[in-house]
């Protein structure tokens, strides 16, 4: 670190010595000693069908089936049920979903129906891309880099590799829907639908029936299912290409309750180091814990996890909450715990035809039934971190400076995550006669007029002395002196050093 003098008539030479002197300046910038002046701030998932905005992604063609908003949406394309079980071949899928959900801290439920129909489970929709982090899985957002082209929207290929695809953009007419016969090839066919006809369901709390293409509207605050209790769907069969008529009974799983409560939890359960415990009333169920971690910065990011539903338990890994923002600091977490009953049919059958699309015979049917319990944790202020379970204003904090445990030296204070003082300007400036500042300190080694010159002052302990040591020194040395300075208060050591540089 260099010493700041400011010689008769002149302005500041340079900055204080490790713990000797403050980087002060004085004198009058006129004269051509002139020296430095410083001065001191995902989800959801998106996969190649569900986030093209045409309608590509639907093999029917058929621009009504779209996205339920149930948690078993995108199961279609799945090659195995929900139960678990390998589908024994080729065969066309239904899936009926009936849930409730409610709020941890009491409340009313709120319904859910929804059906959707493929022609293919082999073709159907594409499951979204995870990674698995901690025994849980993460949500995978695609990143393309650069971008893509006008024509072009970033998603995942089948390897869940990021990649520009092709948006299905054929000028189509009302009646038509855009789709690719070929690779990269859009163009246009007429809408075709593919579903089961009018479904009635009888034995259910509320009543329920739904035409193609399945929107469910309800006024009722109750679950469409009675817990443990049976009910029956009838379905008129498809008018054109579809699911022949079937009549198929159901059990309703048992309702989901946390104990303790979600809302019951403390802050530093939620948001300390450990793992957030969920705890429930066992069931005999398939029981998933979702959580939604929101970063100071705004990132989103989802994780998934299974639970035993018998064991009545699941601890969600700090490391996986961690791993859903990259790290940063959560300033809210939204978990819902989410329990499903499944039951298979694999008897329908199917009839009609499709443009370009192969409707198999055979069609198997899964009746979810689902209850889930969710609650919202607000978590730290931006800004904030969780230190020793507590939030900490990590930007103003000496004794958590820019993070938890990171504390400023001496009397050094905390500006906007950053040590400023005289401890953190000598530290900063040791670091860049290595570092950033290396060419301008080596620049000044090789110098034997700068070199002389910063050995004066090096060994200073007064005023007068640096202004001795200024005297009589041409302005070239000066400079390249100088720029060592400049280098460290302009550049690389600007927030540590704010306020001793003039």
């Amino acid at each position: 670190m260099k010493h700041t003098i400011a010689p008769p008539r002149a302005a500041a030479l340079l900055a204080a010595g490790f713990g000797l002197f403050s980087l002060t300046a004085c004198g009058d910038d006129s004269d051509p000693l002139l020296t430095a002046t410083a001065t001191l701030t995902a989800g959801p998932t998106s996969n190649p069908n569900t986030s093209n905005p045409s309608s590509a992604g639907d093999p029917t063609g058929d621009p009504t089936d779209g996205t339920t908003g149930d948690p078993t949406e995108g199961g279609t394309g799945d090659t195995d049920d929900p139960t678990g079980e390998p589908q024994d071949g080729p065969h066309a899928l239904g899936t009926i979903f009936l849930g409730e959900s409610h709020p941890a801290a009491g409340g009313n439920s709120s319904p859910a129906v929804s059906a959707s129909f493929v022609p293919d489970a082999g073709t159907g929709a594409a499951q979204g891309c995870t990674e698995s982090v901690a025994g849980c899985q993460l949500a995978l957002v695609p990143d393309c880099g650069g971008g893509c082209d006008a024509d072009e929207y970033c998603g995942f290929d089948d390897s869940c590799e990021a990649t520009c695809l092709r948006i299905c953009d054929a000028p189509c007419g009302a009646d038509e829907v855009c789709y690719f016969p070929a690779p990269n090839t859009p163009a246009c066919k007429k809408i075709e639908s593919f579903d089961a006809g009018a479904l009635t369901f009888l034995g259910t709390p509320i009543p329920i029936t739904l035409f193609p293409p399945y929107a469910f509207m309800s006024d009722d605050n109750a679950s469409p299912f009675a817990p443990g209790g049976t009910a029956t769907v009838q379905a008129s069969g498809a008018s054109n290409a579809g699911f022949a008529a079937f009549e198929k009974e159901f059990t309703g799983t048992e309702f989901i309750q946390t104990s303790p409560k979600l809302d019951a939890l403390d802050f530093a359960e939620v948001f300390g180091d450990g793992p957030l415990p969920v705890r429930w009333n066992p069931g005999d169920g398939e029981v998933t814990i979702t959580a939604t971690v929101t970063s100071s910065n705004f990132a989103v990011g989802t994780i998934t996890c299974k639970a035993d539903d018998p064991s009545g338990k699941f601890d969600i890994p700090r490391a996986a909450l961690e791993a859903a923002v990259d790290g940063d600091p959560a300033v809210n977490i939204a978990v819902s715990v989410q329990r499903q009953r499944v039951d298979v049919y694999k008897d329908l059958t199917t009839k009609g035809e499709l443009t370009g699309v192969t409707v198999q015979p055979v069609g198997y049917l899964n009746i979810v039934t689902s209850s889930t319990e969710f609650h919202a944790f607000q978590g730290c202020n931006p800004g904030e971190a969780v230190c020793d379970n507590t939030c900490v204003d990590v930007q103003y904090d000496a004794a958590n400076c820019g993070g938890c445990g990171k504390a400023c030296a001496g009397d050094d204070t905390c500006v906007e995550g950053t040590c400023n003082g005289i401890e953190a300007c000598n530290a900063c400036a040791e670091d860049s006669m290595t570092g950033g500042c290396k060419a301008e300190n080596d620049a000044c080694a090789a110098n034997a007029a700068c070199k002389a010159l910063e050995t004066c002052i090096a060994g200073c302990q007064t005023q007068e002395c640096l202004y001795m040591c200024g005297e009589n020194v041409e302005m070239s040395t000066i400079d390249l002196y100088n720029a060592q300075i400049q280098c460290l208060c302009d550049e690389v050591c600007v927030a540590e050093c704010n306020g001793l540089c003039n």
